[in-house]
């Protein structure tokens, strides 16, 4: 789980400035992944990078624990939110590839 969860207010905002749904998304510095799991779903797909190793190392055992839940309920869904160390400045994605950039609180 998320060190901070973020708020309703947060989410809701981020919401209704910009529909993620079909959209090939690059979080860049997204930690531990605490707004790529409310935000993904239905994106097309949802790059979540970040250069801390440990943070996508937390990010990573919330996802096995997420899918592990869907699992047990039944749930089964293609998998949207990929996880990746690496820099933002330095990307292996042809021009144009992603929709949208998503950059938040990594300048904090």
């Amino acid at each position: 789980m998320p060190l901070t969860t973020p708020s309703d207010l947060e989410l809701n905002t981020l919401r209704d400035l910009v529909d993620f749904s079909g959209l090939r998304v690059l979080e860049i510095g997204a930690g531990d992944g605490r707004l790529a799991w409310p935000l993904a779903d239905g994106a097309e797909c949802w790059i979540a990078l970040d250069p801390d190793a440990d943070e996508v190392r937390l990010a990573a055992e919330d996802k096995q624990e997420r899918e592990r839940g869907k699992e047990k309920a039944g749930e089964g869904e293609r998998e949207v939110v990929r996880l990746s160390i690496g820099d933002g400045r330095q990307l292996a994605f042809p021009d144009g590839y992603f929709d949208i950039a998503f950059f938040t609180w990594s300048l904090c």
